[in-house]
């Protein structure tokens, strides 16, 4: 969904500006999701300068967005995206995985917080390998639309060591669907199956490594003794 400009109607009656104690600055508006809301924003973001990619989280009550963006999707121009059950999700070992790594990974450990940015954001810009200026910018422009909704979290760096992120300058996560208006429809059956074997297919070759696992959870408790919990269970 694109944005052309900000429509404070659209964007009020879902979420809440964050004034006191948040600073705008350039092109990003923080938010935090209403109580009424019941979203909950985690990403897994893997760089790599041959195979970056992210596995994206919302959840909802007892339901699940998720979406992967990696090298297979940007060449193939389309986003692959799926809502299921939240218990449905954790049945499956290596979406699991992703996703309690994600909530770890999350700045501040605030799974409430999300930024509108006015400019946006192209897919190609999010999956950026050697191969990626063999893209013209018509192909990307015409199959995907522009990107404005995003979080901050830590970046897994090719498997190798975590980076810390920060409010502004590690902003990279960003959503397919303006998750305060998005429809969080249950996908059918097939679909949730096709989906679950297309991760089962990337995690063999793109899982989440004990080394990486340990450095998550050493940041995560490490922020947790800094900082009281934003979003306690």
């Amino acid at each position: 969904m694109e944005f052309t400009d900000l429509s404070k109607i659209e964007i009020e009656e879902g979420c809440e500006y964050v004034e006191e104690n948040e600073e705008c600055e350039g092109d990003y508006i923080p938010y935090k999701a209403d109580a009424s809301d019941k979203l909950e924003f985690s990403a897994y973001h893997y760089h790599h300068n041959r195979e970056p990619f992210y596995v994206l989280f919302i959840k909802k009550e007892d339901m699940i967005y998720i979406e992967m963006i990696n090298d297979g999707t940007h060449r193939n121009k389309n986003t692959n995206e799926i809502v299921m059950p939240f218990e449905e999700m954790v049945k499956n070992k290596s979406l699991k995985k992703y996703y309690d790594m994600s909530v770890m990974l999350v700045n501040d450990n605030n799974t409430k917080r999300v930024y509108y940015d006015k400019r946006g954001k192209k897919t190609k810009y999010l999956i950026q390998t050697y191969d990626t200026e063999s893209d013209t910018d018509e192909e990307c422009e015409e199959a995907i639309p522009i990107r404005h909704w995003c979080i901050c979290a830590d970046i897994i760096w090719k498997g190798m060591r975590v980076s810390k992120s920060t409010h502004y300058s590690d902003i990279k996560c960003y959503y397919n669907i303006n998750p305060f208006t998005f429809e969080y429809k249950v996908d059918t059956e097939k679909e949730i199956a096709s989906f679950m074997s297309s991760i089962n297919a990337f995690a063999k070759y793109h899982s989440v490594g004990r080394f990486v696992e340990t450095a998550i959870i050493a940041n995560y408790n490490e922020k947790c003794q800094s900082r009281p919990l934003s979003n306690p269970v």
